[in-house]
């Protein structure tokens, strides 16, 4: 008996402390500065209701397009920011498109992006928090992968084109269905591979498998790390992502006999000039460290495994949501029609082979595919960044943000805005190559970039705006445009029904894994 009081007794004690503590915290944490400043901000989402606030961070898991809409058409477009609530995190305050210039202007050391991708990732759980310090390998794809572009244009094509002949193993001329994210991601990663890995790794099912798996976990696992309680992620990150590492452990067994080679031959003095690859690239930047842990074979092998990470899975989902946009669409065959038309055009003026230069005159295949991404962007809100400046930034017109805010522009908003684009709802897969396809009095086109799928713009900000654009957009571009292009050309597509609806999840937007559409080699 005295045993149960004394357990009791210690029970009710921790509880008591454990209520103490709740109690100690939201008056700490109420009656902070940054307290004072989100009472003072118009919030979205809380709706008369007891509970408001904790109802409206639950409604942010899947109803955060409707928020984002609700605040800008009442509240962005009067030039006024308004605050997002967020599942288990700080608010976000979304700022209105007259504030965007001056955002990317402030220098950074007053507002951070990497800190935002290290949340985002939850780099600490997720693995590989050492390359986030030091992501030298993304500068490699900034510099090196974008100005040799040109040479990359005729193997991704090829890889391209045994991809889909593997991927949808079309017999006859009969209509197949396909598993269309499932089916695009394969694809896609095959072709990123030969230039990222080689032609070696880039046909090897085994490592493309698991560096497709390995990013499907960090995304996966790091949206439930962040909905965790801050003191439960050091218990539970490591069981949660436990299966991230196995994935990087099969990647660098396959890979690294190559890298060991590679690495060897650069030693020797032999230069690889053969091999016109990302995975060359870091191993000769390696090489410029002076730091033998940098030509660690299995930490080379981990930044390859990190490119396919950023670069595979989101260039998929847009190539994903450009088949469903572009064949839901009433005007499909007007539409088909048209790019086929172009690709024919275009070819047959350059000689019938696949340059860079025929991937820049695709301006309808751009078009499409860019249309897309305004419809179905895949951030529903963007160019987040982290207010560091202790004394925070001044936006103006009174607008100034403390330190330790997150800031962040409303993309779905901006992007359906009928002030920036006509008829916002429709998909009109020509909608931005019109201008370009209009010639002055000397036969060139007027406007050939401008409209262009890299171009990023304060309309138009899927891509980031401003230094830290994506850098990788140029070489996704010229890999989709390739896709759609001999997708239109060699095959007929269609969709039973209404386009599939994609899945809103914290902010994200991604079309649904059961998505199918129907194939047939062209008639």
């Amino acid at each position: 008996m005295e045993a149960m009081t004394s357990t009791s007794t210690i029970l009710l004690g921790a509880c008591s402390a454990l209520v103490i503590y709740a109690l100690g915290a939201i008056i700490i944490t109420s009656c902070s500065s940054e307290a004072r400043f989100w009472r003072q901000q118009e919030w979205v989402g809380q709706q008369e209701r007891w509970f408001a606030g904790f109802w409206a961070r639950v409604d942010s898991l899947t109803g955060t397009r409707a928020m984002v809409h609700d605040g800008y058409s009442r509240l962005s477009k009067e030039g006024r920011p308004f605050t997002l609530p967020q599942f288990n995190d700080k608010p976000l305050l979304l700022l209105p498109p007259s504030k965007i210039k001056d955002l990317i202007a402030k220098p950074d050391d007053e507002i951070n992006l990497l800190m935002v991708l290290r949340e985002t990732l939850a780099t600490k759980y997720t693995g590989d928090n050492d390359l986030a310090e030091d992501p030298f390998h993304l500068d490699v794809v900034r510099h090196q992968l974008t100005r040799k572009l040109p040479l990359m244009t005729r193997v991704v094509h090829e890889e391209l084109v045994l991809g889909f002949e593997d991927q949808w193993k079309l017999d006859g001329d009969g209509w197949t269905t396909v598993a269309t994210m499932k089916t695009c991601m394969n694809i896609i990663s095959r072709a990123a591979n030969r230039v990222f890995s080689g032609e070696q790794l880039c046909r090897n099912q085994e490592f493309l498998n698991h560096t497709r798996e390995y990013g499907n976990g960090v995304f996966r696992n790091a949206a439930v790390i962040n909905m965790l309680p801050i003191w439960l992620r050091p218990m539970l990150g490591p069981l949660v992502t436990y299966s991230n590492g196995s994935h990087v452990r099969m990647c660098q067994t396959i890979a690294n006999p190559i890298i060991e080679e590679r690495v060897q031959q650069l030693r020797n003095g032999i230069k690889g000039e053969q091999n016109t690859d990302a995975l060359q690239w870091v191993i000769e930047e390696a090489f410029k460290r002076n730091n033998p842990a940098e030509l660690d074979p299995g930490k080379i092998c981990r930044r390859l495994v990190r490119l396919n990470m950023v670069a595979i899975h989101t260039t998929s989902i847009t190539m994903t949501n450009t088949l469903l946009d572009l064949y839901s669409s009433p005007r499909s065959d007007e539409f088909v029609e048209g790019l086929r038309e172009e690709v024919s055009r275009v070819l047959a003026a350059n000689g019938g082979a696949w340059t860079k230069a025929v991937v820049n005159d695709l301006v309808r295949i751009d078009s499409a595919i860019k249309e897309s991404i305004r419809c179905s962007s895949l951030g529903i809100v963007g160019l987040t960044r982290m207010v560091t400046n202790p004394a925070g930034i001044d936006l103006g017109d009174g607008i100034h943000v403390p330190n330790g805010v997150k800031v962040a522009a409303p993309i779905a908003g901006i992007h359906r805005d009928p002030k920036n684009y006509e008829n916002p709802d429709e998909y009109d897969a020509f909608r931005f190559s019109r201008s370009r396809e209009v010639l002055d009095g000397n036969g060139q086109i007027l406007d050939k970039r401008a409209q262009g799928i890299v171009t990023t713009s304060d309309a138009f900000l899927t891509f980031g705006h401003g230094k830290h654009a994506c850098p990788g957009r140029f070489f996704a571009s010229q890999e989709m445009k390739l896709m759609l292009a001999h997708i239109v050309m060699s095959y007929d597509v269609k969709i039973e029904g209404s386009r599939p609806k994609n899945w809103d999840v914290k902010g994200a937007c991604v079309p649904s894994p059961k998505a199918k559409i129907m194939v047939r080699r062209k008639q």
